[in-house]
């Protein structure tokens, strides 16, 4: 029997599947997110995974320690998330998440915002986010220190806010708006 029309069929079969597979990889979009406390900002960081990297402190990219709103965006509180891309566009995103903490669980989860400057329903008696009045899109689940967990979602246009709801958390400044353009 001769193989070489079958193997022929294999090899283009496969170059098929890498090209559509690279051109699905082309429009996805990644967004990557460290989740910061004080351990992981004051030098106590891993090498080579310090929070002082390009576009990883930027304006626009957290909140004040004491919630959204109180100290206005970009001011740098106990407790952060931060992000190399603030505005991507409508697509596929993939969230590349990192607790780079040393000793606190933290989470995060995306949400769709009209505002994102304003805050979202909370349950003072749990010191959270009343995830059951939010639509919430994705989340990375708990993350131990420095533990990463990566997630898609495709967004069409709009705002969203990425934030962490372990106990406290979200007061504490763990939140960043994420513009998703046209």
């Amino acid at each position: 029997m001769n193989y070489r029309p079958v193997r022929a069929t294999v090899v283009a079969v496969l170059m098929s599947l890498t090209i559509i597979v690279s051109a699905l990889a082309a429009d996805t979009t990644t967004v990557k997110i460290a989740l910061t406390d004080m351990s992981s900002v004051m030098g106590m960081g891993p090498a080579g995974r310090g929070m002082m990297r390009p576009g990883m402190m930027g304006p626009g990219t957290g909140y004040g320690m004491m919630g959204p709103g109180m100290m206005g965006p970009g001011m740098m509180g106990m407790m952060a998330v931060r992000v190399d891309h603030a505005t991507v566009k409508a697509g596929m995103v993939h969230f590349d998440v990192t607790n780079w903490s040393q000793s606190l669980v933290h989470e995060l989860i995306v949400v769709p915002v009209d505002n994102p400057q304003a805050a979202l329903p909370y349950d003072y008696s749990k010191a959270k986010v009343a995830e059951d009045q939010v639509k919430v899109l994705g989340e990375s689940g708990d993350l131990q220190p420095q533990a990463s967990y990566a997630f898609d979602l495709s967004l069409p246009s709009g705002t969203y806010l990425l934030f962490c709801n372990v106990p406290g958390h979200y007061a504490a400044g763990m939140a960043t708006p994420l513009t998703v353009t046209p």
